[in-house]
């Protein structure tokens, strides 16, 4: 009687959760990649390089549409947008009135006063309120890190125990050390090593407030609000108690 031949080894499939984590960290790793060496290494054209941050992060969104995220992963779907914009809006005001305070005060007003800002022609100070830091930052970042990074990130850790606080981890840990070229070019108070620290430190801190009302609102729009309030609010501050 002819033996029968063995069975072929049974293939062991890769759990989903290893699978979508490694791609997390591709795009968590290729993101930080993008702002610590390719950008700097283009020319210093701050246009230049908020074309470049647009045409990556549009290739970047298209991609993760094309590989199944939804509009609702994105943190775009249309039935979170009156959440969004309220949260979004509520932060602008919070931002506005917190530098509006600081601006009146005696004690709290020279440290708005920023001598680079004194210096530069107001058409620039115009071109970085309006467009630079709004489109070549905000909206960038956001798209990048609590649209895409975390909608990967929620799908790869759905279910899981350490979904909820991983996912805003991740994400604004990602967030942090995307911004460590700008924090080694201009350490806070000169001091390298504490300086970077404190930079990496604050950009996490605030990238955990983002990712949370984000995940809890469900939109894009709320970490929008909250990262144009910082930025160009401040630098609105900034302008008026410098000049």
């Amino acid at each position: 009687m002819t033996a029968l031949p063995a069975a072929p080894p049974a293939v062991r499939r890769v759990p989903a959760v290893v699978v979508l984590s490694a791609v997390v960290a591709v795009v968590a790793a290729g993101l930080v990649a993008w702002n610590n060496l390719l950008v700097p290494a283009l020319p210093a054209d701050p246009v230049v390089r908020m074309i470049a941050n647009v045409a990556g992060v549009l290739v970047l969104v298209l991609a993760a549409r094309a590989g199944g995220l939804t509009w609702r992963d994105l943190g775009l779907c249309p039935t979170t947008w009156r959440a969004g914009l309220r949260w979004g809006g509520a932060a602008v005001g919070v931002a506005a009135l917190g530098y509006g305070v600081a601006f009146l005060l005696p004690a709290t007003r020279p440290l708005l006063e920023n001598p680079g800002v004194e210096s530069s022609p107001s058409s620039a100070l115009v071109l970085r309120a309006l467009l630079l830091i709004p489109v070549g930052t905000v909206l960038c970042e956001e798209l990048a890190f609590r649209g895409v990074l975390h909608g990967l990130t929620e799908r790869a850790w759905a279910g899981r125990l350490w979904a909820g606080r991983g996912v805003v981890f991740a994400v604004a840990s990602a967030f942090a050390v995307w911004h460590l070229a700008g924090a080694l070019a201009s350490p806070v108070g000169g001091v390298p090593v504490l300086g970077v620290a404190v930079v990496l430190l604050v950009t996490a801190l605030g990238g955990v407030v983002m990712s949370v009302v984000r995940r809890r609102t469900g939109s894009l729009f709320a970490s929008i609000g909250i990262h144009l309030g910082t930025n160009v609010v401040g630098l609105v501050a900034v302008l008026l108690a410098t000049r």
